[in-house]
């Protein structure tokens, strides 16, 4: 028999962890990290401390062959929160695809000493999955929300 308690108010959701995935996903693990320019997050790699934003970086975008400050705020630093999320990249011809990351040049996630920078990719154009390195790699707002960012 029921001790007469109700649970139907029960929070099951866990607030510490939603508190700190962003920290996780925005904590500097190496020099390569995602910075946004409108919306779409592009690989980059810190240059030096800012001189303008507090906090922030200057970066040098691959795919635009520029050099920026980035806020701390909005930045993707750890690379393994991207395993086994959906990525878009950019195929050895050219073609720009998403797929899903299923592996990494670096399989030591735990110690997160040693990014990784080629991704093994299972991506809608091509029927097998393919080696993308870092560079080739960015995400869309919407593949950004599903990181939690």
């Amino acid at each position: 028999m029921g001790n007469g308690i109700s649970h139907e108010n029960v929070d099951l959701r866990d607030r510490e962890t939603e508190r700190a995935m962003p920290q996780r996903i925005s904590r500097i693990t190496s020099n390569f990290i995602f910075a946004p320019i409108k919306g779409v997050y592009y690989p980059c790699v810190i240059l030096r401390p800012a001189s303008v934003i507090p906090g922030g970086f200057v970066v040098y975008f691959f795919h635009l062959k520029q050099e920026t400050e980035v806020s701390p705020r909005n930045i993707i630093g750890n690379l393994w929160t991207l395993m086994y999320c959906q990525v878009s990249f950019i195929d050895g011809l050219g073609n720009v695809c998403t797929g899903r990351i299923i592996g990494t040049d670096n399989n030591i996630s735990d110690t997160n000493l040693d990014q990784p920078i080629n991704f093994f990719i299972q991506g809608d154009c091509r029927s097998v999955a393919t080696w993308i390195s870092f560079p080739y790699i960015f995400l869309t707002r919407d593949q950004v929300e599903v990181l939690g960012c």
